[in-house]
């Protein structure tokens, strides 16, 4: 749980600017494969985030307002697409879950075996 200060909302040229969602901590999935997940939440906000920038990119092109004043957080992606960073966290997340069967596998094995 996030228990810094309220940050002041920035904002640029009259928008708000979204913030970016921060990813769960290892330790706020409990692994239980839970109906709603932290990370099905997350990609919930990130997806929302990323709405809210896309909203605001286009405002501020119908604006005028060129590309290289607009925050950096706002400014058109260069190396990771949206959809690249989601395929990075599934895929991290099911490498995860199968290292955890793995290993409950030989543990429920060397049990079975005294």
């Amino acid at each position: 749980m996030d228990t810094s200060p309220l940050k002041r909302t920035e904002t640029f040229y009259g928008f708000e600017v979204p913030k970016e969602p921060t990813p769960p901590q290892d330790d706020e999935c409990c692994m239980s494969n839970c109906a709603v997940c932290v990370y099905d939440l997350y990609e919930e906000s990130l997806d929302d985030y990323r709405k809210s920038i896309t909203v605001l990119r286009s405002a501020l092109s119908t604006r005028g307002i060129p590309e290289d004043e607009w925050p950096k957080a706002v400014r058109s992606p260069t190396a990771i697409g949206p959809g690249d960073r989601k395929e990075v966290v599934l895929s991290a997340f099911e490498e995860m879950e199968r290292a955890l069967e793995k290993k409950r596998q030989t543990a429920e094995a060397q049990y079975a075996g005294h």
